[in-house]
């Protein structure tokens, strides 16, 4: 299996260094500004249309022998007509009975100094149905599901925690907390304010990205990190992310 490697941005074109980044106050994202790199960061750039070779799918926060009942799925699908029939994404679902699902994607990258302290900003890209500021089961099905990201030399998995339950094996924090090992970039809703004739049903495409100081990890003794990205639901229902892109840039410290 190929893994993805790390790139210095100094070998990549100019136009590739211009990515969409806004100014945080918190670990949170947004999507209207622009990432830039020094010489010195090298990037990960994944376009999830070009394929998902490598990329596992999980679940946690919820009891173990109940993925149908969770109707717990993934995909290597085409877009919602609203993005784009034509290119592809890594399609997650999960009816959220816990109230507390996470679902997430991970895959092993490489190509970092071993055994070095990295600062990471991390960009994702992902359609979206839930509208914004609607209310819903136990929490908004846009503004009550949080997108998380992270990196660890620890393959993400979950867990049994000795009473059947499956917990991931990251400290992600808990939905609208973010823990030691994955932060928040924000959350699923997307651009579209709540209509009662269209409440989760047209997707759209958002980005978000992490501030500069964030996040900070390091590698193993091969220079490899897990990478993650995921939902953490507090919406009693049914929530369904088309990944589409994510981008990764690792300033050592």
């Amino acid at each position: 299996m190929q893994i993805p490697a790390f790139i210095n941005t100094g070998l990549l074109k100019k136009s590739l260094l211009i990515l969409p980044l806004v100014g945080l106050l918190s670990a949170c994202g947004s999507d209207s500004d622009d990432l830039k790199s020094d010489p010195n960061t090298k990037m990960l750039q994944i376009d999830f249309n070009e394929g998902i070779t490598g990329w596992k799918v999980g679940f946690a926060d919820y009891p173990s022998g109940e993925e149908t009942f969770y109707e717990l799925g993934h995909s290597y699908s085409n877009l919602p007509a609203a993005l784009d029939t034509k290119r592809k994404g890594l399609k997650i679902t999960g009816n959220n009975h816990s109230d507390d699902l996470f679902m997430f994607a991970t895959k092993k990258v490489e190509g970092l100094e071993p055994n070095t302290r990295y600062d990471l900003r991390f960009k994702v890209t992902f359609g979206t149905n839930a509208q914004n500021n609607c209310m819903g089961i136990g929490g908004s099905p846009g503004n009550s599901v949080w997108i998380k990201v992270g990196a660890t030399k620890n393959e993400p998995k979950a867990v049994n925690d000795g009473t059947g339950f499956l917990l991931l094996n990251w400290d992600k924090g808990n939905q609208a907390a973010g823990g030691s090992d994955a932060i928040i970039a924000g959350d699923f809703a997307n651009h579209q304010e709540c209509s009662a004739t269209d409440v989760v049903t047209t997707y759209q495409k958002k980005t978000l990205t992490t501030e500069r100081g964030a996040y900070t990890t390091a590698t193993d003794d091969k220079g490899n990190l897990w990478v993650l990205v995921g939902t953490d639901s507090g919406f009693e229902g049914t929530t369904t992310i088309y990944l589409m892109g994510l981008e990764i840039s690792a300033t050592k410290k």
